[in-house]
């Protein structure tokens, strides 16, 4: 009984040990790409959801699939990990001639699964295939296409706001996405208040976590999907507050309102909010 303790023990550091030299020469090697992620979510910059990736893959690894993590010697993995670590080698290669291409951080994975590999072993790699699948929505590419969809989504999202307006009967005119009342200053739905950022962020942050939680695909599904539509609708009642604070008390205080509640706050609300419904989906987390 104590031997095997002692051999548990011994183990366990090993594994420990394994995921700091992991962590470790991840953050060395890619120090420069990590050092051009904005450290919060920009409602002008669609791309700053990539700062989610990062701790959520850490997250993973701890809490998920750390029983996963195991330490062997296989002289076998170090062909495979040596021609993941050589295409890694070749990406990070190219991005230094073609920087806009983002080779650096399709190289990414393939770093980690070689590190995987000299540091765990085969059996943890092939457990390992969903986070390190997670790590390529850090290429900006994936999402590029929804980009062309920001004018249309606010838009949208201005006929929705303006419903209850319309319906107060308040003398708010609107003309397209501008409204005006009377003297007062017309004020403009912009992208930047309908931020792709967050709903995206809302995406890549709530995506791990039904995909490990236990339950039904549908019931997993709608719970994603549930919830980033729960964060737009988050989105047009603080359109609809500040208009009405633009209303009657004038485009300062509105203004100061809207950027105290923006899509940080809305990100944060509705993560809160989502973990705490996981068990009205049907959805139960269990950490290993």
């Amino acid at each position: 009984m104590l031997k095997k303790q002692k051999k548990l023990e011994k183990n366990t550091r090993f594994i420990l040990l394994s995921l700091l030299l992991l962590i470790l020469f991840t953050f060395v090697v890619y120090y420069r790409t990590f050092s051009k992620l904005k450290l919060y979510i920009d409602d002008a910059d669609p791309y700053s959801y990539q700062i989610i990736i990062p701790p959520m893959f850490l997250i993973l690894l701890i809490f998920f699939y750390r029983k996963h993590l195991s330490v062997e010697r296989d002289v076998g993995k170090l062909a495979l990990g040596s021609a993941f670590l050589i295409s890694a080698a070749l990406l990070l290669y190219a991005s230094s001639f073609l920087p806009n291409f983002g080779f650096d951080i399709l190289s990414l994975p393939l770093f980690v699964a070689s590190c995987i590999l000299l540091f765990f072993s085969t059996p943890t790699l092939e457990k390992l295939l969903f986070p390190l699948a997670y790590l390529f929505l850090l290429w900006t590419p994936l999402f590029q296409p929804l980009l062309f969809t920001q004018t249309a989504i606010t838009n949208f999202t201005t006929d929705f706001v303006f419903l209850p307006i319309s319906i107060s009967g308040l003398s708010i005119e609107r003309d397209g996405n501008v409204f005006y009342s009377g003297s007062l200053l017309s004020l403009e739905v912009v992208p930047e208040c309908v931020p792709l950022s967050t709903f995206i962020s809302l995406f890549c942050f709530l995506l791990p976590f039904a995909y490990v939680a236990k339950g039904e695909l549908k019931f997993k599904l709608l719970w994603l999907f549930g919830w980033i539509v729960g964060g737009w609708i988050l989105d047009v009642l603080r359109i609809v507050v500040v208009l009405l604070l633009w209303y009657y008390s004038g485009l300062s205080l509105a203004l100061q309102v809207f950027h105290a509640l923006g899509g940080n706050i809305i990100f944060d609300v509705c993560i809160i909010l989502a973990l705490l419904s996981m068990k009205f989906f049907k959805l139960e987390l269990q950490v290993s």
